[in-house]
């Protein structure tokens, strides 16, 4: 049988009409969902109405990503549940096409779905963003403050501060110490710290810098009224962690947000397992694939209530076991790579069962 002959070109066919129906129209109820329950209480807290509309309409490709192995699960169940409905898979079967080559091209546009999925959540993150700045979900950045909290900087400086005021670059009772080098170790200590946006650096005022050399032990103290270190560059911002959610970052973003969390001494709970789902859900849509298939032609000759119960079962399992991972390796009780790689290494096991058994 040829590549791409008239059998192959009426399974894509079939496949990518189910495919652009699901991907594009489940999504959009979702979105509509959404903005029936939530106008009303965006409209009372004094949200434009035309703002609330282009906020559900950013969401609608954060909906679409997450949706995406969906769309390619209900594809691949529907294209063969009809084609079983209307006699066409015994008619395959009969020509000598086995049911591993019939389903090759819908595996190879399932495979061509991982990149695209991933592509429209790096952009989709955009939007999700931009929707909670609309619908007054997310706090200024300049409005941020935080008591009591220390900092390692990526130069090997510490940073312990009593308060931080984002909006003024203010810092109140610094401390703030040297990486250990041949020459000792510097503790600067001020009673507070302007960040001079024009020179990118942070001034300090009112203190003292003490040398304590490594070899000898011997202190070298000087006091100051004001002082400026190249060493001390950090953007008010790298000192203050808002809370942000995994949806409004793209991959490199929330890998350098884990980061900061990670040297302000916060812990990072789900979020440490969002950065591996953002890679794991878009091979979601092979797997699902691959799940899906062989349980489609279980029946042949089931109604199409067959395929959708399979499809929305699926889905459901996957997306519920998936938020029950997360929420197991946000506890740390298992390493974030395993909660987020779970489900898929479960649904590929079992698919490969299924496939092994299929009456090809």
């Amino acid at each position: 049988m040829k590549a791409l002959g008239t059998l192959d070109r009426y399974v894509l066919g079939q496949w990518l009409a189910t495919f652009t129906l699901s991907t594009l129209g489940i999504p959009a109820v979702a979105v509509l969902i959404r903005l029936s329950e939530n106008y009303g209480k965006l409209a009372d807290a004094s949200v434009p109405g035309r703002d609330i509309l282009l906020g559900f309409a950013l969401l609608y490709p954060g909906q679409m990503a997450m949706l995406f192995p969906a769309g390619v699960l209900f594809a691949t169940v529907f294209t063969l549940n009809g084609m079983g409905r209307h006699s066409e898979l015994t008619a395959v079967k009969a020509g000598g096409v086995s049911f591993y080559r019939l389903i090759a091209p819908m595996l190879a546009l399932a495979t061509l779905a991982i990149p695209a999925n991933y592509a429209l959540n790096e952009v989709a993150a955009l939007g999700v963003s931009r929707q909670r700045e609309l619908h007054h979900e997310k706090a200024n950045p300049n409005e941020l403050t935080r008591q009591d909290f220390g900092f390692q900087a990526t130069n090997g400086w510490t940073w312990a501060v009593k308060e931080l005021e984002r909006g003024r670059g203010y810092l109140r009772s610094p401390l703030i110490e040297s990486p250990g080098s041949a020459l000792g170790r510097w503790t600067l200590a001020a009673d507070s710290a302007r960040w001079d946006g024009d020179r990118g650096g942070w001034v300090l005022y009112r203190g003292a810098a003490t040398l304590e050399a490594d070899s000898s032990g011997a202190l070298t103290t000087l006091t100051f009224a004001t002082l400026r270190s190249p060493h001390l560059t950090q953007h008010p911002g790298e000192l203050v962690n808002p809370r942000s959610m995994a949806e409004e970052m793209r991959i490199d973003e929330l890998r350098a947000y884990l980061d900061r969390l990670e040297r302000t001494g916060e812990r990072p709970g789900m979020l440490a397992v969002d950065l591996p789902l953002k890679y794991a859900v878009p091979v979601a849509c092979l797997v699902v694939a691959l799940f899906g298939a062989p349980l489609a032609v279980t029946n042949p000759r089931a109604g199409a209530a067959l395929g959708l119960a399979i499809a929305l079962g699926t889905t459901l399992v996957y997306l519920t076991g998936t938020q029950i991972m997360k929420s197991i390796g946000g506890k740390e009780l298992i390493s974030p790579d395993l909660a987020a790689w779970s489900m898929n290494g479960l649904f590929l096991a079992v698919a490969v069962v299924l496939l092994v058994r299929v009456k090809s």
